[in-house]
């Protein structure tokens, strides 16, 4: 049997990096650490959070996470997400066919690490993502 979603390894890739705890769900705090990768303003992404959490549960289930990776690519490539244009992206036929968006995962390192011990941070990742004592 053909996979219903060609990107559904991909978008199941995303949905293990997104949940840093394991815990089989994303919080809105995992969404905003993956999500910034997206390169889309906050307020997009404020946006696809809203329509991707319908349950508004705060958290995103695997099919609400998938939904919301589907909106950021449709932002990515410069719609807007007007209504119509959600719905025809998560329900419409060609749903199944959005591709994963693109996500910078240099981006998505969370905050540099602090140590109890010292006020400042201990490891910073430059721009390239090196390293930086």
């Amino acid at each position: 049997m053909a996979s219903a979603a060609p990107n559904v390894d991909l978008f199941d890739a995303y949905f293990r990096r997104a949940d840093l705890d394991r815990d089989g769900r994303i919080s809105g705090a995992e969404a905003v650490s993956f999500f910034q990768g997206s390169g889309l303003p906050k307020h997009v992404l404020a946006q696809i959070w809203a329509f991707a959490n319908q349950s508004q549960s705060g958290f995103l289930g695997r099919a609400e996470f998938y939904n919301a990776l589907k909106l950021v690519t449709v932002a990515q490539s410069k719609r807007e997400l007007t209504p119509e244009m959600v719905k025809a992206a998560l329900y419409g036929p060609a749903s199944s066919k959005i591709p994963a968006p693109q996500i910078n995962f240099i981006a998505t390192v969370s905050a540099p690490q602090i140590s109890p011990a010292s006020p400042y941070p201990t490891k910073i990742l430059d721009q390239g993502g090196q390293l930086q004592i």
